[in-house]
This record gives C-alpha cells, structure tokens and sequence, in this order.
C-alpha cells in the first residue's frame, strides 16, 4: 500500500478528523509498515528522512511534532501523522504501552503524597474557553495529536471538559495534552496566577478539580471517580484475571461436553449391536 499523497486531493482542515481516521485504518491493515522489528520502528510517511528507524517514544514524537505542524506542511501530511499517533497508541499490546510510559506520570505538588488523585476516566479541564464552539476545540485537540473522545462545554462558559479513552492510551494522552499546555506556560498554576495572558489554558483533572463547587465538580462528580494509577492498574489486572478465569471455566465446560459427546458415540455401536442380537 502506498502512503504517497501525489495522487490525493488537498483536504480542509474542517475535514481534517475524517482524514485521520482514514489513515488510522490504513494502518492498521498495514502494520508492517510501521513495526520494523521488537524493539523499532519507522515512519511510513517519512522514507527519505535522515533518520529511519526510531524507538517508539521517539517515533511517536516526531508524529505528534508533525501533526501539530509547521504553516509549510501540508493538512493531509498532517493528517497522516496524527493517524500513526492515533495507531501507535490504540493498537499496540496494552501491556507494552503501559511498560513504554511507565515513566509519564502526573507528578503532584511539592508536600503531596505521590498516590495522586486524579479523576478516571482521564479527563482534562480546558479553562477560558469563553466563545469557542466544541468543533474547534475537539479539531484542535485532534490536530495536536491528544485523540480526545469527546469535548463537553460547560454551563458557565468558562470550561470545557475533554474526554479521554479509558484505557493506557487515553491516560498517556491525558498526560502528554497536560505537559503540552504546562510547556506553554498555560497549564493550570498559569491560569489561576495572579496575572495571566490570553489563550486556552488546560490541565488533568484531579481531586481537587473532583471536589471543586460548581458546575466543573458537578461534570466531573457525575462522570468519573477519583483513582491513583495504582488503583487503575490493579482494576485492569482484576479485569485480565476475571476475563481469564471465565474463559477457563468456559473451555473446560466444553471440554466436558465434548467427553460427554464422544462417550456417547463410543456406546452406540454397542447398544445397537445388543439390540440386533438379543
């Protein structure tokens, strides 16, 4: 499958999403061509880079750093890109995820014990939102690469609230949407400084956003819970153990049934000999 866009037409950035999810799909059917071995990977739309083969942080950087994009580069090259964002995170073994980012961790605040509350499924809180309609802010967030669910905008106008998936790769989202807004001095201590600029401002929920009066704690209280990272791990792992359990007890029952089966069919014979001569 070739990933050329010589014979594809110029997209909008209105038609951006759709484009993504395209790619997204392409790649999902071709997963050799990002997968260069174990431990490697490579750009399927990068072939004549320098560089030709990446770590997967490394690879996931560089599709994130496209799909936010330079005014040189164009939307469907953009496009592209954030669909390896999308096919990195969504389609790799979620245990090798988890492993790939052990090291991202919403840090908390100086004096604070280091099992942090934050709201699951992540969501992250957009602040000064006041004007912006939900298409823009979900468009911009897709362009950024941070593969958002859904974009709430709140009653009062002021936030919006960003759904995340609930799984590894939406935590890893979360985490990476936080950092980014922090970068750009906009994260949540910029935006209840003293004096601050204009723009979107954006954080990770956490207890203290849970447990805010209002219209924001309201949102978070009625759609999430308050949990640590190890709280979600050991709930996967229940999960896991829960599924596999089943799945155990399912394949003996059939296994069972199948002895039963066959016994029955060894005995047929038989009983119809007796019948024959008896």
């Amino acid at each position: 499958m070739a990933y050329s866009s010589e014979d594809e037409t110029d997209i909008s950035d209105s038609e951006l999403e759709d484009y993504v999810d395209r790619c997204y799909e392409q790649l999902k059917d071709a997963s050799h061509k990002v997968k260069f071995s174990d431990t490697l990977y490579r750009c399927p739309y990068c072939p004549g880079k320098k560089k030709l083969v990446y770590e997967f942080k490394d690879l996931l950087q560089h599709a994130i750093d496209v799909g936010k994009g330079s005014q040189n580069k164009s939307v469907n090259h953009k496009g592209k890109h954030l669909g390896l964002v999308k096919y990195m995170k969504n389609d790799l073994n979620q245990e090798d995820l988890a492993s790939e980012f052990a090291g991202l961790t919403v840090e908390p605040s100086p004096g604070n014990s280091v099992n942090v509350l934050f709201v699951w499924p992540c969501m992250g809180i957009l602040a000064n939102v006041d004007g912006e309609s939900i298409s823009k802010l979900k468009n911009d967030l897709v362009m950024r690469g941070f593969d958002p669910v859904r974009v709430r905008l709140l009653s009062d106008g002021r936030y919006a609230v960003v759904e995340f998936k609930r799984d590894w790769s939406g935590f890893c989202n979360a985490v990476m949407f936080e950092k980014e807004f922090e970068v750009d001095r906009h994260g949540k201590k910029d935006y209840f400084a003293v004096s601050r600029s204009d723009g979107i401002y954006g954080w990770v929920a956490r207890d203290a956003d849970y447990h805010t009066e209002g219209v924001l704690g309201e949102y978070l209280k009625k759609n999430g819970d308050v949990k640590t990272v190890s709280d979600v791990e050991t709930e996967e792992k229940r999960k896991t153990g829960t599924l596999i359990a089943h799945l155990c007890n399912t394949i003996q029952e059939l296994r069972a049934r199948l002895d039963k089966l066959e016994g029955n069919y060894t005995e047929s014979p038989k009983s119809n000999q007796d019948t024959v001569f008896n």
